[in-house]
């Protein structure tokens, strides 16, 4: 008798411990602090979670760890060759984006076949599942999408004589003097940044370039940095910051504050900044103007008048190491279906589909201009396993052009000499 109480306890001890294994089933998702607001509404007055719905239906925690943009680029190899990994889902960017991730990330095809993702690939924006399909094997969803344009103060436009927004570089040039001006109060407002940190230089440098027709590598993977297009667009940036146009901590500074500060009259940005950028915190409700990266007279054609700029995009993607994929893969779904993603839109997030990228531009002005931008834009840099040191040297160099007034053609040479070595 003793011995069948003994059995029973052990299997009421057994069926306990897997009931209280059910009940803490988790996943983990490595992204940015971006992610983590998006999914989460993180750090908004206003913001939802997107994600209680599927951890109420499936009995899952969801943690989003947060990386910062140079963390999550080591995250990828780190975490891709673990047998068993914690984590499950990593957000992977147009940086990262490159054959090596399949050699990191579990293939979505055999998931996809079983329980497709309604409309996807073919309403979703080309740029980012072509990155993320590698040997016609989908490695990733794509989430979130964007592209850099062009906003400004319409105040201060209005206070400096800025009539219209700037449509070429020249007139760009004198909107950012004009705006540029001395509050009452002794405080400076510059005319005119990109952003000049480091890891962002890249991009800035790229949108500048697309003014005047060039770019660091153009489509057929050819690196074309020191051509006279991008060179022109060096001497440029170092023109507006050698005036006092551009900030002089350019290199420190973040653009996105200093503009939501009022102490910036126009920057260049995210397309989905609008409920950022307008907040009662920052500039108020139609206290911007949103315009197209403004484009050389001389390079017009096809009736379009503005330049391409540097998009960008991240996909989600499930870790070889995954103890959780089927998991790991209803999460991928449920973001990517139409609730969740009204929910991350409302956050701030930008999608990656066609209809709702539509949708947002009928009735958001930035996001129309970020629609037509996008459509002629791609990512400033190809993804490459040795992007992080291609993305160093593209700083140095430019950042010892703008501040130092280092000779722009003989450093971007040797900057392209640098990037051959890393892309040819």
């Amino acid at each position: 008798m003793k011995r069948k109480f003994q059995i029973l306890a052990v299997a009421m001890l057994t069926a306990l411990s897997s009931t209280a294994l059910a009940q803490e089933k988790k996943l983990t998702l490595v992204g940015v602090n971006i992610h983590d607001s998006s999914m989460r509404g993180t750090g908004l007055k206003t913001g939802v979670d997107a994600i209680a719905e599927f951890e109420k239906q499936t009995g899952t925690k969801v943690a989003v760890n947060v990386e910062t943009g140079p963390g999550i680029l080591e995250a990828l190899p780190r975490l891709g060759t673990l047998n068993k990994s914690a984590e499950d889902i990593i957000m992977v960017s147009q940086l990262m984006a490159n054959p090596r991730i399949a050699a990191f990330l579990e293939p979505l095809d055999k998931y996809m076949d079983s329980d497709p993702i309604s409309g996807f690939p073919q309403d979703w924006v080309k740029a980012p599942v072509a990155s993320g399909t590698i040997k016609d094997r989908h490695y990733l969803v794509p989430l979130r999408c964007g592209v850099w344009i062009f906003w400004g103060n319409k105040k201060y436009l209005a206070d400096q004589g800025v009539a219209d927004t700037p449509t070429t570089p020249e007139q760009l040039y004198d909107a950012a003097k004009k705006a540029t001006f001395t509050k009452p109060n002794g405080e400076k407002v510059y005319g005119f940044a990109v952003r000049g940190i480091s890891d962002q230089v890249p991009s800035g440098f790229a949108t500048i370039g697309a003014m005047f027709g060039g770019s660091i590598i153009n489509e057929n993977g050819e690196v074309v940095v020191n051509s006279p297009a991008m060179i022109k667009a060096a001497e440029y940036m170092r023109k507006l910051f050698a005036e006092g146009i551009m900030p002089p901590n350019w290199t420190s500074i973040d653009a996105d504050q200093m503009f939501t500060q009022g102490r910036l009259s126009m920057v260049v940005s995210n397309d989905n900044f609008t409920s950022r950028f307008e907040s009662q915190e920052a500039l108020g409700k139609g206290g911007t103007v949103a315009f197209h990266v403004p484009l050389e007279e001389s390079l017009r054609k096809n009736g379009i008048n503005y330049a391409g700029s540097q998009s960008f995009y991240w996909g989600a993607g499930i870790l070889k190491g995954s103890q959780n994929k089927e998991q790991a893969y209803a999460l991928l779904k449920y973001l990517a279906g139409p609730q969740p993603e009204a929910m991350m839109m409302s956050n701030g997030n930008q999608p990656c589909r066609a209809a709702p990228l539509a949708k947002l531009g009928e009735t958001v002005a930035a996001n129309k201009v970020g629609i037509d931008t996008l459509a002629i834009s791609r990512p400033p840099l190809p993804g490459n396993p040795r992007i992080g040191e291609a993305s160093d040297a593209i700083a140095v160099a430019v950042q010892n052009i703008v501040v130092n007034g280092a000779d722009a053609k003989q450093t971007l040479d040797t900057l392209s000499d640098d990037l051959k070595g890393i892309y040819e």
